[in-house]
């Protein structure tokens, strides 16, 4: 059986302005071989040195999306770094579970990453996730109830904005964009994730990432602005902006604003969103988000959440 190998840089990252050109591109031919030229493919991950948390989970959407659109596990297999040949690598992708859920190619393996408390899991229903996410996070810390609860309304939010958001029509969401039907079809309205307890940081970190139309495409298929077309940047920041969700009153689609909550109360945070061409900042420190237009990217959002963990009596 002949498989087109493909290596990506040593550096996987989509943080730095260094190695995210490198990285998309890494991503895209790896799409453009199974999607476009059909064919089976090895990612050979035994040299990669250092590969961060965004572009983790971004490896984890990209292969898993190739496997279950193509029911097959082995559409893409990787083969991956030893701890005596390349121990930085064995640590970011083999002892980081990461290695795991790029094997995991069906919805039983899936299921066992959740079953099993690995970081790295996807899902379809924020109903049946959120507890499973929240005791991932939480059973190796003591937390104030506060906190706890901005924890789960935001990362509630961020599950329920995918399947809300993500993959409908801007003007009808009781149904699929025409853009992504296929996709849907075949793996559902589907979200990956990593979430940890990151105790040298004191702090909980939740990424999620989605496939879907990205939020400045579909903020402006409700704006329907030139500026919007061409500034994907302030789409983003607008999108964020509250008052600014098509659900606002509804009492959905405000995942941005319980994320950015408990820094009004108190709270250390920090948030980063990638988005349809665009980077979105904001953190305690700062009075207003700083957002970023790229020149290259994915089709889909990723957000990263972290919420820095105080004890008791600290918040009012």
């Amino acid at each position: 059986m002949i498989r087109t190998v493909i290596v990506p840089p040593k550096q996987l990252c989509i943080y730095n302005n260094d190695y995210y050109k490198e990285t998309y591109s890494f991503l895209e031919r790896l799409n453009s071989a199974v999607f476009n030229r059909k064919e089976l493919v090895v990612v050979d991950l035994q040299k990669v040195e250092v590969i961060t948390a965004a572009a983790s989970v971004l490896l984890f959407a990209t292969i898993n999306t190739c496997q279950l659109s193509y029911k097959n596990p082995n559409q893409v297999i990787c083969k991956y770094p030893t701890s005596s040949n390349n121990p930085n690598g064995y640590r970011y992708i083999v002892k980081t579970g990461l290695s795991r859920a790029l094997n995991a190619g069906t919805l039983s393996a899936l299921d066992d990453l959740k079953n099993n408390a690995v970081f790295f899991q996807s899902a379809t229903d924020p109903n049946r996730h959120l507890l499973t996410t929240l005791q991932l996070l939480t059973n190796k810390t003591k937390f104030n109830p506060i906190q706890l609860h901005y924890l789960m309304t935001g990362i509630s939010e961020a599950m329920l904005n995918v399947v809300h958001h993500a993959y409908k029509d801007p003007f009808d969401d009781d149904c699929i964009h025409m853009k992504k039907q296929l996709i849907v079809k075949e793996i559902g309205e589907r979200w990956w994730q990593c979430a940890w307890y990151d105790s040298a940081q004191n702090a909980w970190i939740f990424i999620i990432c989605d496939l879907g139309l990205g939020i400045p495409s579909t903020y402006n298929y409700l704006r329907q602005t030139e500026l919007y077309s061409s500034n994907p940047d302030l789409a983003l920041r607008d999108a964020f902006v509250r008052g600014n969700s098509r659900f606002v009153g509804s009492g959905r689609g405000n995942g941005s604003e319980d994320m950015v909550k408990p820094i009004r109360n108190g709270c250390k945070e920090s948030l980063l969103v990638y988005s349809g061409g665009a980077k979105l900042l904001y953190h305690s420190s700062m009075e207003s988000v700083k957002v970023q237009r790229l020149d290259r990217f994915f089709n889909g959002t990723l957000v990263e959440w972290k919420l820095y963990v105080e004890q008791e009596g600290e918040l009012q």
